[in-house]
């Protein structure tokens, strides 16, 4: 049999399971209502019977998944980049590299995916996360974030922070077919080779603890630790802690498979929970709640008047002495036609003057009709000032100035910042621990390769690399000689922010677009300020590239007027040789022909 672990036993565990299962079931079961509706099924069955009994249509105006929608684009065109900054003068190399090492992780797991995914529990259903952890692939750790499903998180009931920094657990709750159950706990098993499936036959019972835990919806109203029928069982994953220090447990109802310490590490070495979570809004009784909840009554009523306000308009309210017409649901269908036409009988008109009415007459409800659509209108606007405005997403009317395309925006935001600082900070803390994990686990050599689209090509990064060298370090066995390494991931001390890239229109739109414009009449504006006030995601690469550009065309130029000086030196040189060969040319002449006067003189006497 395994060893005993250190830390609770599995009763504990259990309980602790079961009380957050019982005191987060009400939560629970409101957050699956406005998960419907986001998913169109915002009618009980109960009210599309009496509708039906009415001949009333059940009509579906989802406002919400609109709503919802529009801030997960807001949130993806907001996406945010990870950077490391140094912490000693000396660092910026190191930055460098723990930055492009955080951006490889980034890119590899596909984090912007589960973000979104995140971000949209938390706004419908209150709360979502991710768990950073390494998984072992060809001999190598390599960092994984795995998105948890909301249904499958259970958490401590008495948090109450927003970032569940005051949680004492955190985990996650399977369903497992047995043979998958063996594969994939066989590796965590610490117990003798073939016990594992002893255990998992011994879980095999029907406690019941809740209905909002299932993976796919049953019928009962029942939630079992295991299904003997579908050779099915519950697997726990649960972090928690114990006298200060977080430990790991994978159990299932019969026992323990795995029991420990945390075998992840914060930046100080100390065991941590890979679990992070993000929350929309935390009520007084602890039940955490998304922005949908405050749309549902709203969402209710723009559907019911809107299905009544049809259904008034259909239909014809009618007063009129018994025995006029031949038949009354006759006459309502009549009334229901376009074309429809009632007959009403003679005979009845003489009684009908006798007491001083009309045998037959339609009921005008034109009062009625416009207040239910004063209401409909007014509810419809109600639910739009809830979340992103129009201007906001983008969807502004005429050609508004860019100042007031700002005041609407902060306005907008000033109403999501909660959920958007939420985001903002779990965001940071996911990027912190993908870098704790960097740290403790990327010991041996490997190349980093990080894309960039500016340079077209790809940036390589190469991490714990020996030099060739030997450094001596002190031991506790005394000096010896260590391999010398560079890149050391594990000794890198760096901060880790996040830089938002936001997307949306701002007065710095509209200075771009003016300086766009005066750059098209001709007028004489640096290609750097235009870029400067520009929105691109990567602009400080692209205005790196341009100087580049300028210092080679500098260099170009300056290699250019050095060749022409030289040109111009050689050509004054070559005339002054020139100008010197004729002088002496001249010179020779007029001597030649003083010699021949000379010559010729002392002939004569």
């Amino acid at each position: 049999m395994q060893e005993k672990q250190t830390g609770l036993d599995l009763q504990k565990l259990k309980q602790m399971v079961q009380n957050a299962a019982d005191l987060t079931q009400e939560a629970r079961v409101t957050s699956e209502r406005d998960r419907d509706y986001y998913d169109e099924h915002q009618w009980t069955a109960e009210e599309q019977a009496v509708l039906e009994k009415r001949k009333q249509p059940v009509i579906t105006i989802n406002r919400i998944k609109r709503k919802v929608d529009a801030m997960v684009g807001l949130e993806q065109r907001m996406r945010v980049d990870p950077k490391a900054h140094p912490r000693n003068p000396n660092d910026e190399e190191v930055a460098d590299v723990a930055t492009k090492a955080l951006t490889f992780v980034d890119d590899n797991t596909r984090f912007d995916t589960k973000r979104s995914a995140a971000f949209e529990n938390m706004i419908v259903e209150g709360f979502g996360g991710v768990e950073v952890i390494v998984e072992e692939r060809r001999g190598k750790f390599e960092i994984e974030i795995n998105r948890l499903r909301w249904e499958e998180i259970f958490f401590d009931p008495h948090s109450r922070e927003k970032d569940f920094s005051d949680a004492a657990y955190l985990g996650t709750y399977k369903w497992m077919d047995v043979d998958k159950a063996m594969d994939m706990l066989s590796g965590a098993w610490q117990g003798e080779e073939g016990e594992l499936e002893d255990l998992l036959q011994t879980s095999m019972t029907s406690t019941e603890t809740g209905i909002t835990y299932e993976d796919r919806p049953y019928e009962s109203a029942t939630f079992r630790w295991s299904d003997k029928r579908k050779r099915r069982v519950r697997v726990a994953s649960m972090y928690y802690t114990y006298k200060g220090v977080w430990h790991y447990c994978i159990f299932v109802s019969g026992g323990e498979v795995w029991h420990g310490e945390s075998p992840y590490q914060d930046e100080d070495g100390k065991p941590t929970c890979p679990i992070h979570l993000m929350t929309g809004y935390v009520d007084r009784e602890n039940r955490r709640y998304g922005m949908v909840r405050s749309m549902i009554s709203q969402q209710d009523e723009i559907n019911k008047r809107r299905s009544k306000l049809l259904h008034q308009l259909n239909s014809r309210q009618t007063i009129g002495i018994k025995g006029a017409i031949d038949s009354v649901p006759r006459m309502k269908r009549e009334l229901a036609a376009p074309d429809g036409h009632v007959e009403i009988k003679t005979e009845v008109m003489e009684d009908a003057m006798r007491v001083g009415m009309r045998p037959f007459e339609v009921v005008q409800q034109n009062d009625q009709v416009a207040g239910q659509f004063s209401l409909l209108q007014e509810s419809k606007a109600e639910i739009d000032m809830i979340g992103p405005n129009p201007s906001l997403i983008g969807q502004t009317e005429g050609d508004a100035s860019g100042r007031a395309i700002m005041a609407q925006q902060q306005a907008g935001m000033a109403e999501l910042a909660p959920l958007y600082d939420s985001l903002r900070d779990w965001t940071l803390r996911v990027y912190r621990a993908i870098w704790e994990r960097i740290r403790q686990f990327w010991t041996e050599e490997r190349w980093i390769r990080v894309t960039d689209e500016f340079k077209r090509g790809n940036d390589w990064i190469g991490v714990n690399i020996p030099t060739g060298g030997f450094v001596q370090v002190t031991g506790p066995q005394g000096a010896m000689l260590q391999p010398e390494m560079e890149n050391v991931l594990a000794e890198m001390d760096v901060d880790i922010i996040i830089e938002d890239t936001p997307d949306h229109i701002t007065l710095q739109h509209e200075q771009f677009q003016q300086l766009s414009e005066m750059a098209a009449q001709g007028i004489p504006i640096p290609p750097e300020m235009i870029i400067k006030a520009s929105s691109l995601k990567d602009k400080d690469e692209v205005l790196e590239l341009l100087e580049q550009q300028r210092q080679m065309q500098m260099q170009a130029q300056m290699q250019q007027a050095a060749q022409e000086g030289e040109l111009r030196t050689i050509e004054v040189q070559t005339k002054a040789q020139r100008d010197m060969a004729a002088a002496n040319k001249d010179a020779a002449t007029a001597q030649k022909t003083q010699v021949e006067s000379a010559q010729m003189a002392a002939g004569l006497r």
